[in-house]
């Protein structure tokens, strides 16, 4: 496969052909193939380390790995990442049996990740907005129906505990990716993988 250089344009939202274009690239530059596999790997390595207990729930340490994913490869070849991690996750560390919807879930996720911050210039507000997306849309209300269709029962009595456990995380979230994102922003840059947007700390807005 030939090497592809990607444009690097920061967009105020994902509304833009141009930006799709950049997004379709993607899946024919090497160097984000190798990026996405081996975010892969650190998403499994990840999911070793033990969750930080908050309240009912953990947090848990795989979607640093998803979310810098997202950032570098963006929303199309993000869904392949997502397909193939969940999947791979499930062959290594099987918990219960397969069901596709929480690869969905998975593939959802980083959909709304790359879309937050894939080409975006990132910021506190995005950072907060993304995690409250993916915790509130894809874990509690999407996720309420697989529990419903998997383990049966009414979709509220899934949705209710899960809508709870999910926005005492998001905050929590946004932390750590604002630390993350703060340290390898500069490298990833330097690493020609993402525009140059941060002069300095994250923003605010």
């Amino acid at each position: 496969m030939r090497q592809i250089r990607i444009p690097m344009n920061l967009y105020r939202t994902p509304c833009s052909p141009a930006y799709w274009h950049e997004a379709n690239l993607a899946m024919k530059c090497l160097k984000l193939l190798v990026f996405a596999a081996l975010m892969i790997a650190v998403t499994r390595a990840l999911s070793l380390i033990p969750g930080i207990p908050i309240w009912h729930t953990k947090l848990t340490w795989g979607f640093l790995a998803r979310s810098v994913c997202a950032l570098v490869c963006g929303p199309v070849l993000g869904l392949v990442f997502g397909f193939v991690e969940d999947i791979l996750g499930f062959v290594l560390q099987p918990t219960g049996d397969f069901f596709p919807g929480y690869t969905l879930s998975t593939m959802a996720g980083v959909l709304v990740y790359a879309l937050f911050f894939f080409r975006r210039r990132i910021t506190v507000v995005n950072l907060v907005l993304a995690n409250a997306v993916v915790n509130l849309l894809v874990n509690a209300a999407m996720g309420s129906v697989w529990s419903t269709m998997v383990r049966g029962g009414g979709y509220l009595g899934w949705f209710i505990p899960s809508l709870a456990k999910n926005l005492i995380t998001i905050l929590p979230k946004a932390a750590a990716l604002y630390i993350l994102f703060q340290a390898l922003l500069p490298i990833l840059r330097r690493m020609d993988l993402i525009p140059d947007q941060t002069e300095g700390r994250i923003r605010f807005f």
